[in-house]
């Protein structure tokens, strides 16, 4: 799953929408029980069996279409959140459509207090804000610290940061898989180091 999420973020940074679209696809097959899971734990039994797999089928749909879109993150853990947030929203669809059309009554998902829905879209706009800048950060430092890498290594680096595979960098420079590893490990040490005089 990480592999498909690194080239679909790659993707999304260089617009390339045929490719997000083939990325995000593998990416919905490799989620499908980590869905059903986080469904699960999302509504913690208040669902019935047949309430539950109609939920997991409305967040696989959001997931394939709607999420590709609006995910703006760039690691796992974003995305499980993500997925978390979709779950728990969905699941709490399902219940009020269930409370509506059977009148069963049962503990309910939504918020006790009114106020927690501003004060978690405040914490998203946060969230979204801090990660404008860790990004801005980050493009900043490579600005600065790439020109300092020997050129061997930066090709590699520049093509690792553009969503290419091993095997794609070693075919493209002409060198071995084993010898395109070395140099992005000796890369991201550079980096590494760099990014302590960065900070300084």
């Amino acid at each position: 799953m990480d592999e498909h999420l690194r080239r679909f973020v790659a993707a999304r940074d260089r617009d390339d929408g045929a490719l997000m679209r083939r990325c995000w696809e593998e990416l919905v097959i490799d989620f499908f029980d980590r869905m059903d899971g986080l469904v699960y734990a999302a509504h913690r039994g208040r669902l019935d069996d047949d309430e539950h797999e109609v939920a997991v089928g409305m967040a696989m749909a959001r997931f394939s279409t709607n999420l590709m879109t609006t995910f703006a993150g760039v690691s796992t853990g974003e995305l499980v959140n993500a997925c978390k947030t979709l779950a728990r929203g969905i699941c709490i669809d399902v219940q009020r459509r269930s409370v509506r059309e059977h009148r069963h009554e049962g503990p309910s998902l939504t918020p006790a207090d009114p106020g927690t829905a501003a004060v978690w879209e405040a914490d998203a706009a946060r969230a979204r804000l801090e990660q404008a800048e860790r990004r801005d950060d980050v493009r900043a430092f490579l600005e600065w610290a790439l020109p300092q890498v020997k050129e061997e290594r930066r090709r590699v680096l520049e093509l690792t940061f553009h969503g290419a595979e091993v095997p794609e960098i070693a075919q493209e420079l002409g060198i071995t898989a084993d010898n395109a590893y070395q140099r992005r490990s000796r890369g991201m040490k550079d980096l590494k180091r760099l990014r302590e005089d960065y900070d300084t």
